[in-house]
């Protein structure tokens, strides 16, 4: 096992994390600090483990028992089974509590039916935690199985042993030496990575083939079916360790929300990455009848939300992940969005321009006083631009690679400098072109400097002109050299989006999500209704409780009534039926635009009601709503919906006829900040629209509209357990300076009263 600790000095700046807020209170099922700590030290550096079911014959227990002899661990190791005196040279006992002085950590590889056995001798030995390799549990569809992981979560929380799995490969530690865990290693290099994987075999895939590039893992643990302890528990303790620096995680599903939001929150105070591979993209949580809102919003696009809003960056694949991880070895993090690239070719330099502009990386204009530097530099039938195409006289011509990398460096609008290769290579720091490699991080060290090849594969050994190197290295400045042009950019993508989150934290912290003054007003109105969904002007009334600005309107039950509503507040005017048992009043001819008279008006309202009860009979009717006409605007969609699991979302998109449609829609968690409400309207393929207008018309207020998504943000925390669903559109936005107003809104209670 190689050895890489990395010094304090090589975290990204400390100046880039915001002062750590006051620490979340914790519910008393969480974890007390020393019993947490307790058990992370057992399972990570414990002196004495005994392998239970542990056997000579090839399996996973004799596996993982080689692999903790192999590998160096200091501590004392056992056997436990009956049939055996000694297992690979270590002794060997018949049950776990006969050993004498007890053991630390209990690794079980027995089958399921006597796992439980088993706990009960950890609990008379005095085993802090146990890791349960078997099968046969809650992944089974088996009332049985599941039964017995119901059996080791009550066993754990009644004797405070924890436990990891079960169904799970077990863990690795090389600050111990340690390696519980079932694999074909030869090696595992030590490094800044630490990985917390819900699937077992995939960790194969980020260890194995990542040697040969010298990158390195402070701890790997498979968590399995996470009957106890659970990924985010995992993470906790990895943000907390001095070595590790980036987290990787594999994702199926992440048991407590909460806990989730207080632990990536405790990473950004460390400015520790933590990169996520989630699966489940096409799961939705439910489809909702009554509200858009609903049916645009699966579970996968909350969970997204989240883990944008909170830090966390999110890949697609191990591959990216893998290159995420390399990328984030990196001392620093990019002071702005500006990437320069180089390459020896023009054919190379079109591929990384079409890919930028695809992942939406910025390749700015080199700086004219950049352009004079260079041009001397270049050969001629070299491209003096970004991407800069230096030829191949730059692998023999030392001046060229300096002179190209210096300009870059000194330009303002460029932070992080790609230098390209064609293929996986090391670099051999004793040649002319390798010293003046190496010198850039030390000469600018405001710059992220980064090497990347276009295709992904072996490592070659730096041979040159057939000349053996001197100095092979396959990293620079500590970060290993990427691979893969796509996941390559796509890692370099995520150092530039956590360096502007990490600022943006600090510029802006997050509030605690709490109840407002009117809380208790607003979930009144929502119970008057009785469980069933409020209709638009009771939704208003709500709405008006935030200072969210809504048509004025009246209601009225007679045609009389109704043109004394229209003469107040002023014609046109719009007619819209109320009933409560009719939610889409437009599908039951209930809505009438314009009515600029008297006697449209006293026409329509008989209309509407006759409209209405052909289309429902059995709808009570309440009367018609005679409502001001809003002058126009653009048109959105603002909305709510309650995930079972991160509980609100809320989603703001194009709106009107539209909705169904295009499905343009950004999603955010509460509670938002400006800036959580400014990316979400960024995220919108309508951006423009409303950025800029279109044919004659202005710019949109979006300033108002995102004082808007502020209040809507707490209405949603204050009526999170009351209300399944809310939605509102049109949202009329107007030209910059005159607000946004809400024309239509239904509210859904999430039971009766």
């Amino acid at each position: 096992m190689e050895s890489g600790r990395a010094a304090p000095a090589d975290r990204a700046p400390a100046a880039i994390a915001r002062q750590r807020a006051p620490a979340p209170q914790r519910s008393p099922e969480r974890d007390e600090p020393a019993p947490f700590h307790r058990a992370m030290r057992a399972l990570f550096y414990p002196k004495r483990v005994a392998i239970v079911g542990a056997t000579p014959q090839v399996g996973f227990a004799f596996n993982i028992h080689r692999n903790i002899l192999n590998f160096g661990f200091e501590g004392e190791v056992f056997g436990v089974n009956p049939k055996y005196q000694e297992v690979l040279g270590t002794p060997c006992y018949p049950t776990l509590d006969a050993i004498p002085g007890g053991v630390d950590q209990a690794v079980i590889v027995v089958p399921s039916y006597a796992v439980l056995g088993v706990l009960e001798q950890a609990k008379r030995a005095g085993v802090t935690a146990v890791n349960i390799i078997t099968s046969g549990f809650g992944e089974q569809n088996d009332e049985e199985a599941r039964q017995r992981q119901v059996e080791i979560r009550d066993f754990a929380r009644r004797t405070g042993i924890r436990v990891v799995g079960p169904n799970c490969l077990g863990l690795v530690s090389t600050p111990a030496k340690l390696v519980a865990k079932s694999g074909p290693y030869t090696s595992i290099a030590r490094g800044p990575i630490a990985l917390v994987f819900q699937s077992g075999l995939l960790t194969y895939s980020m260890i194995i083939p990542p040697q040969d590039r010298k990158i390195g893992f402070t701890y790997v643990v498979t968590t399995g079916n996470e009957a106890d302890l659970e990924a985010a528990d995992f993470i906790r303790f990895c943000v907390e360790d001095e070595e590790t620096r980036v987290i990787g995680c594999f994702i199926e599903q992440f048991r407590d929300p909460q806990k989730l939001r207080e632990v990536a929150d405790q990473a950004a105070d460390a400015a520790k990455p933590i990169v996520v591979l989630k699966v489940g993209r096409s799961e939705r949580a439910r489809q909702a009848a009554l509200a858009h809102t609903g049916s645009l919003v699966g579970s996968d696009e909350v969970i997204d939300a989240v883990m944008r809003q909170y830090g966390l960056i999110r890949v697609n694949t191990l591959d990216e992940m893998i290159e995420t991880l390399a990328a984030f070895h990196s001392k620093r993090l990019p002071k702005g969005p500006g990437v320069g690239t180089i390459f020896v070719s023009g054919g190379a330099g079109g591929l990384i321009s079409d890919l930028c502009q695809d992942l939406g990386i910025s390749l700015p204009e080199l700086a004219p006083e950049t352009v004079a530097k260079l041009k001397p530099v270049i050969p001629p039938y070299g491209t003096v631009g970004n991407p800069l195409d230096t030829t191949g006289q730059a692998a023999t011509q030392p001046e060229i690679t300096e002179g190209s990398l210096v300009a870059m460096a000194e330009d303002p609008n460029i932070h992080t400098i790609v230098y390209g290769q064609a293929y996986p290579n090391m670099i051999d720091l004793a040649s002319p072109v390798g010293q003046v490699i190496r010198s850039m991080p030390e000469r600018y060290p405001d710059k992220v400097f980064l090497v990347m090849s276009l295709v992904t594969g072996k490592m070659h050994d730096g041979s040159r002109w057939g000349q053996p190197p001197v100095e092979p290295v396959t990293h620079l400045d500590g970060v290993p050299f990427l691979q893969g042009a796509e996941n390559g950019l796509r890692a370099v993508r995520a150092l530039i989006r956590y360096g502007e989150f990490l600022r943006g934290r600090q510029a802006e912290p997050r509030p605690v999500a709490q109840v407002s003054a009117v809380a208790g007003a607003a979930r009144a109105l929502v119970h008057t209704a009785g469980g069933r969904p409020l209709v638009e002007r009771e939704a208003k009334a709500i709405l008006r409780l935030y200072g969210i600005p809504v048509t004025r309107e009246r209601l009225a039950t007679s045609p009389e009534e109704a043109l004394a509503a229209a003469r107040e507040l002023g014609y046109p005017v719009a007619l819209k039926v109320e009933s409560p048992d009719i939610v889409h009043k437009t599908e039951a001819g209930g809505v009438i635009l314009g009515v600029a008279h008297a006697e449209a008006v006293a026409d329509g309202f008989a209309r509407i009601l006759e409209s209405a009860r052909r289309s429902a009979p059995a709808a009570r009717l309440s009367g018609v709503l005679v409502q001001e006409m809003v002058a126009e605007g653009r048109e959105l969609i603002l909305g709510m919906t309650v995930d079972p699991v991160y509980g609100p979302a809320i989603a703001v998109g194009l709106g009107g006829v539209f909705v169904e449609l295009l499905r343009d829609v950004a999603l955010g968690v509460p509670p938002l900040t400006k800036s959580d409400c400014r990316a979400m309207l960024a995220r919108l393929r309508a951006a423009p629209l409303l950025e800029t207008g279109a044919r004659g018309t202005g710019p949109a207020d979006l300033d108002a509209v995102i004082e808007l998504l502020l209040r809507f943000s707490q209405l949603c925390i204050d009526l999170k357990d009351d209300v399944s669903e809310i939605d509102i559109n049109p949202l009329v936005v107007f030209e910059r300076g005159r607000g946004a107003r809400v024309v239509d809104c239904l509210i859904v209670p999430t039971r009766g009263e």
